[in-house]
């Protein structure tokens, strides 16, 4: 009996987990997507390694179907913009296993560009090591579970 209570535990300890990430997840195209919105020249907080906790997140017009990430370096200065978006014309490549559209430029005078778009939920113009991060945590505990799980049912 209590093996039995310890594995149906674990189900709803997984399926929790399952729904809390994919809340996460850009809501549905009905809502107002919410980007972070600053600039590394006004406000150095918005440089990457950026800290989410202390940006709210801000609800972009209706027109608007991305966040945006900037990234603009020359030989004196780096610049981040973080920014909502019109989709525009942009190549998508997928990074980290994180749906973003992304473009590099090089200009005169050392400059280059990066700019990267998405739209796979809130607050996806982040620094991307929080979302690798988020993904590896719930991965190895969703396989500790399954482990714990396998261990039980060998047992009987």
């Amino acid at each position: 009996m209590e093996q039995k209570y310890f594995v149906h535990l674990l189900t709803v300890l997984l399926l929790s987990l399952v729904i809390v990430n994919c809340q996460q997840r850009r809501p549905d195209n009905n809502s107002t997507l919410k980007c972070y919105q600053c600039n590394s020249f006004y406000d150095k907080g918005c440089a990457d390694f950026f800290d989410n906790r202390t940006y709210p997140l801000i609800p972009c017009k209706d027109n608007v179907t991305q966040c945006r990430k900037i990234i603009q370096e020359n030989h004196w200065d780096v610049r981040y913009i973080r920014q909502c978006a019109v989709q525009g014309e942009i190549e998508y490549i997928v990074l980290n296993n994180n749906q973003r559209w992304c473009k590099e430029r090089s200009g005169g005078y050392r400059t280059r560009l990066k700019i990267c778009q998405c739209n796979n939920k809130d607050g996806c113009n982040t620094a991307s090591h929080f979302d690798s991060f988020q993904t590896i945590l719930s991965v190895a505990f969703c396989l500790t579970l399954l482990y714990e799980l396998h261990k039980l049912t060998c047992l009987n």
